[in-house]
């Protein structure tokens, strides 16, 4: 009698956690109501919900468990997020002291200005995420452990920009933002090698951002200096979190 109530609850236990409702995910989410889930359906495992960011509506968010993960150590998810203005696949792995999120896919400017507006930065054209993977640590920023690799391309067009309280507005070719080491990026042209941008996410929360003579050129404001095109000839920081 004993042992049919122990494996009757062991059975109970397990159908409970496969069938864990997709709500409970809710409950990881970081304080503050940032990152909110809405009318989330199917299971903690496999299952969606309505994403919004800061407020936003950022699309279908659809999750699925990948159990293999745990081979090496990881709890991992494979991630689709689905709009009108972008298509994006992704995985997010929780690891031995850091998370890691790598992103794929097609996200046009509609989608990502709302988030840019905060740094008065607006953008035409459309973005493509190829493999842009970062890696942080759980003690981030204390440690200051953080890393950035992929790639992020956009197809160019108009953009507008305040930098040092100065509006700017112009119009770039395609380019190309590399990402690095420690947060950092470096932004060229699709057709070139010289910077134009250079971006390093600081431990403090503060984003450094480094303008190069040919991007201010290119947006029809040119240094006067004498400085050559790769050097950095303006450098403001802005808070990002």
């Amino acid at each position: 009698m004993t042992r049919a109530i122990v494996i009757g609850l062991l059975l109970v236990l397990l159908f409970a956690v496969v069938l864990a409702p997709a709500s409970l995910v809710r409950r990881f989410l970081p304080p503050g109501g940032e990152v909110e889930l809405l009318e989330p359906a199917g299971t903690l495992w496999d299952g969606g919900a309505q994403l919004y960011l800061g407020g936003r509506d950022a699309g279908r968010l659809d999750w699925d468990w990948r159990p293999g993960a745990l081979l090496t150590g990881a709890f991992a998810y494979d991630l689709n997020l689905n709009g009108p203005d972008h298509a994006l696949t992704g995985t997010v792995r929780f690891g031995f002291g850091a998370a890691e999120a790598t992103l794929n896919g097609r996200a046009a400017a509609e989608f990502v200005n709302p988030w840019l507006a905060p740094y008065d930065i607006r953008i035409g054209g459309g973005l493509d995420f190829e493999d842009a993977q970062v890696r942080i640590a759980y003690d981030y920023p204390e440690s200051g452990v953080g890393s950035a690799s992929g790639r992020l391309l956009w197809s160019g067009g108009a953009v507008r920009y305040v930098l040092s309280g100065r509006a700017n507005a112009g119009t770039l070719p395609p380019l190309a933002a590399n990402l690095g080491e420690g947060l950092e990026t470096v932004v060229i042209p699709q057709q070139g090698q010289t910077p134009l941008l250079h971006a390093q996410i600081q431990p403090n929360g503060f984003v450094r951002i480094g303008v190069t003579k040919l991007l201010t050129r290119l947006m029809g404001n040119p240094w006067p200096g004498p400085q050559p095109d790769h050097e950095v000839v303006l450098e403001v920081e802005e808070r990002l979190f």
